[in-house]
């Protein structure tokens, strides 16, 4: 099966974890050989199709999602500046003793998902929310949920991966180990994207929480900003199949 030309070498090592959304099933041998017996290819390329629409309407809403933060800033009275503070700058590895655990990217993700749980816990003790909208989502917002919840904790270990390719890096002058940072940044740097899309469709449907809601788009567009300075290449690496 791995010789088949249809399929994409390596495709499953910067994805997401994420089979169920993703739009090359049928192209990755990964998949194949766990799905062999309960897919035919034709049946998975029409289960891609469907998934490349739904990540092109969240590419969609990722746009809507960087208007709707600068629109709510200017009404709320942030100044321009401070959206585009960065968590981090680009500083010396010996700054965070070469422990990626430390560094602030890593440390501003794990607090984004402190503040999901926060978000969530709120939300259900709301008068109008009879069941919790983790288990019994509106119809409106189950997408957006899951697409919050898959990548809540996968932005964390992604970020400490990609720093600590950095630090290996600069540490042995090997740009195989760079490479990989950049790899595992881009792969953050898509969930972050995906993340603010998601909250975005959910700004506005529980006015209650708009305030809570804004600063998890301001928290993440921060995460963002640092993300790629600190990986300036990140945006640009080629993952096998879904870049080239």
């Amino acid at each position: 099966m791995a010789s088949e030309p249809d399929l994409i070498p390596g495709i499953y090592i910067y994805c997401d974890r994420w089979c169920e959304r993703c739009a090359f099933t049928s192209r990755c041998l990964q998949f194949r050989l766990e799905a062999e017996e309960r897919e035919g290819v034709e049946a998975l390329q029409n289960f891609d199709a469907l998934n490349l629409q739904f990540w092109e309407e969240m590419g969609e809403a990722l746009v809507q999602a960087m208007r709707l933060i600068r629109e709510i800033a200017v009404r709320e009275g942030l100044e321009s500046a401070d959206l585009q503070k960065e968590t981090v700058h680009s500083e010396p590895p010996e700054t965070f003793q070469h422990d990626a655990r430390e560094h602030p990217c890593a440390s501003a993700a794990l607090l984004y998902a402190g503040m999901v749980n926060e978000w969530f816990a709120i939300a259900d003790e709301l008068p109008d929310t009879e069941e919790s909208l983790l288990i019994h989502p509106p119809p409106s917002l189950e997408e957006p949920i899951q697409v919050i919840r898959h990548y809540q904790y996968f932005i964390y270990p992604k970020l400490v991966r990609a720093v600590e390719g950095r630090l290996s890096g600069e540490a042995s002058s090997e740009s195989e180990m760079e490479a990989d940072g950049c790899g595992t940044a881009k792969v953050a740097l898509i969930a972050i994207d995906r993340s603010l899309a998601a909250w975005s469709l959910i700004y506005g449907e529980y006015p209650s929480e708009e305030d809570s809601t804004l600063s998890i788009l301001v928290h993440l567009d921060r995460l963002r900003r640092s993300v790629e300075v600190l990986f300036p290449a990140a945006r640009a690496f080629i993952r096998p199949g879904f870049d080239a």
